[in-house]
């Protein structure tokens, strides 16, 4: 297909903005996770969505603190669903989907895992015992906090204080090392003798080795400030120990998971929700985005092989289209053939941290655990199967979420493609375009709200910033015991 085709041009561009915020380089001093799932289209979002980020769930009356709340709960329904990978996983070049749901959750997984397995039972030292404790203390904290509304006393889980500055160091590295994969990203699919090409190739050099320092700063900062070193030799110890005995390890993981369920008063008794954050809370405020661009010269760079094979077998397409209306009740209309010529594009993105402090993933694992034969009766899949598209009840969580901004679009086609947009928003519906939500109505939670664009010189702006995607770790196969384990070894003795 030729690259004025609107569908080919935004599968390109997501294309190369998944090479970026994956993309592994010498310089890059850790693991780039490459498993990414785009929402089809992103979810509109304001800035005082994310208040109790930073201010917590506590305000200064019973309206803020109830509107705190409600946001706390409508995050965490929104990043407690666990990705579904069965039907159009990638390969290890190109892992991604499009964001769909096995319609199960991480929490109740987690509780079931939590419930039916059975750990080590070999006795620790006193000594062992207490530094676990303290270890699993700095990692996360449980309080007491008292509801403005009910005046209840609750008990609540939330990071530790080191786990707060390691995440919030380590998300100052990932955007650093964003700017230098897009700077070297850039010039890597610079071609021809345009004026744009020429200015990448030059920004890279002499732009890299300023950024490099920056990168190599913020790893520093994240080493001395953010207790890199210290947090992760905790796990590392707290994983050795654990291969002796898992008892009291597991039911500090139990009483964080209780501590961590939550009520928001007014959702009332649909309301339960395990409290999740993002890292750093002001991230929506922040000037620290990174600056994103595409043109027509990264077509033949970015729409490859892999991505048209990936979205022919997943029946996916990357044009315009438009979801719901009144008058139609609920259907997607894809507009595939719209033409796109002159396009590029520009906008801000960044990856921020999901913390959620009841859910302790490092569990799955380890080697000193298995499953209840009750399990079984109840399901018929295993956490995780392990295999290279994997199987199982949770066989991946989002760790960080992909937020775009300032989103700007230009073709030489726009008015054409301006009257499709308005003729399905005064419809009732909404517009998408790939992973980009550009205007119309749409849900979140029992909320209706109305996402906004507008024209501008031939360009279509989308106002506000919107949620359009989400970088998952996978669970290893799990549980997998170690077989030097004897079955009498574990709680509960020989089945």
């Amino acid at each position: 297909m030729a690259k004025d085709v609107s569908a080919d041009l935004m599968q390109a561009l997501t294309a190369k903005l998944y090479s970026t915020i994956t993309g592994n380089d010498g310089n890059i001093q850790m693991p780039r996770n490459k498993f990414v799932t785009w929402m089809l289209p992103g979810i509109p979002f304001t800035p005082a969505d994310f208040l109790f980020c930073s201010k917590g769930l506590i305000g200064d009356s019973a309206e803020a603190t109830r509107d705190l709340q409600h946001q706390a709960f409508v995050l965490s329904k929104m990043f407690d669903y666990i990705p579904d990978v069965n039907n159009q996983f990638v390969d290890n070049t190109m892992q991604q989907t499009i964001f769909t749901t096995t319609q199960d959750t991480i929490s109740s997984v987690y509780r079931d895992v939590l419930k039916y397995s059975r750990v080590l039972d070999n006795e620790l030292s006193d000594k062992e015992k207490e530094k676990i404790k303290k270890f699993r203390d700095l990692l996360s904290v449980t309080k007491e906090v008292t509801d403005i509304i009910t005046d209840e006393k609750k008990t609540v889980t939330e990071p530790g204080p080191m786990t707060l500055a390691y995440i919030a160091k380590m998300n100052d590295y990932i955007d650093a090392a964003d700017e230098y994969m897009n700077l070297l990203i850039d010039a890597q699919s610079a071609k021809g003798n345009d004026q744009e090409a020429i200015r990448r190739v030059a920004a890279w050099t002499n732009k890299s080795k300023f950024i490099r320092s920056k990168m190599e700063a913020a790893y520093m900062a994240w080493v001395s400030q953010g207790y890199k070193n210290e947090y992760e030799q905790i796990n590392a110890y707290i994983d050795q120990v654990t291969q002796k005995s898992m008892v009291l390890y597991k039911q500090d993981l139990l009483n964080k998971f209780k501590n961590g369920l939550l009520t928001s008063a007014m959702e009332g008794t649909a309301g339960d929700f395990y409290y999740t954050t993002l890292i750093p809370g002001n991230f929506a405020t922040s000037p620290g985005w990174t600056r994103f661009s595409f043109y027509e010269g990264d077509y033949e760079t970015h729409f490859n092989k892999n991505t048209s094979q990936w979205s022919a077998g997943g029946g996916l397409s990357f044009g315009l289209f438009s979801i719901g209306g009144r008058a139609s009740g609920s259907k997607v209309e894809v507009n595939t053939s719209a033409k796109a010529t002159g396009f590029s594009a520009s906008l801000e993105f960044t990856q921020i941290p999901i913390v959620r402090p009841w859910f302790d993933p490092g569990f799955f694992s380890m080697r000193a655990w298995t499953l209840d034969k009750i399990w079984d009766l109840n399901f018929d899949k295993k956490v995780s199967d392990g295999a290279e598209k994997p199987s199982g009840r949770l066989v991946a969580y989002p760790i960080t979420a992909l937020f775009v901004r300032n989103v700007r679009f230009s073709l030489s086609e726009w008015d054409s493609q301006s009257q499709y947009i308005n003729e399905r928003i005064s419809g009732g519906g909404a517009v998408g375009w790939g992973p980009f939500f550009i205007g119309g109505s749409y849900s979140r939670g029992s909320e209706t709200r109305n996402g906004s664009y507008h024209n501008e010189g031939g360009s279509i702006v989308i106002d506000g910033m919107q949620l359009v995607g989400f970088i998952n770790n996978i669970i290893p196969k799990s549980p997998n015991p170690n077989p030097e384990i004897k079955p009498e070894q574990f709680v509960g003795g020989e089945e």
